[in-house]
């Protein structure tokens, strides 16, 4: 008689069933939940990357202009300037270099990611001749 229960009850939960473990459907949501959280966590830090990068290069287009403006006015550092904008736009003025009339700065922003804790973007701004 346990053999004929055995029979029936292979019958009633078919045969793609009968090689897989009690609980597997458990391991498999399991890591289901797992690739899901991953990938917002790396949608976060890609997000996070974008909005760093967009801070560095405005923070660098401002100071360019700046650092620009306050050389065409005769001011002697005009460095000292682009490093108060790049600050005041959470960065930090990494490089400033004045050749000519031209002025060429970078600004970094610390991003909070271990692999890549500062994002650097350069601008260069300085007068254009009319006409």
């Amino acid at each position: 008689m346990p053999g004929h229960a055995r029979k029936t009850h292979l019958k009633r939960t078919g045969s793609w069933i009968r090689g897989s473990d009690p609980g597997s459907g458990t391991v498999l949501g399991i890591m289901l939940m797992a690739l899901v959280g991953l990938g917002l966590v790396l949608a976060t830090l890609l997000g996070n990357l974008m909005i760093c990068r967009t801070r560095a290069r405005t923070g660098a287009d401002v100071s360019a202009l700046a650092a620009a403006s306050a050389l065409d006015e005769g001011q002697a550092q005009p460095c000292n300037l682009a490093s108060r904008v790049a600050r005041l736009n959470r960065g930090v003025l990494t490089d400033c270099q004045v050749d000519g009339g031209d002025v060429r700065v970078s600004v970094g922003v610390d991003t909070g990611v271990p692999m890549m804790p500062r994002l650097v973007q350069s601008s260069r701004a300085g007068p254009e001749p009319c006409g």
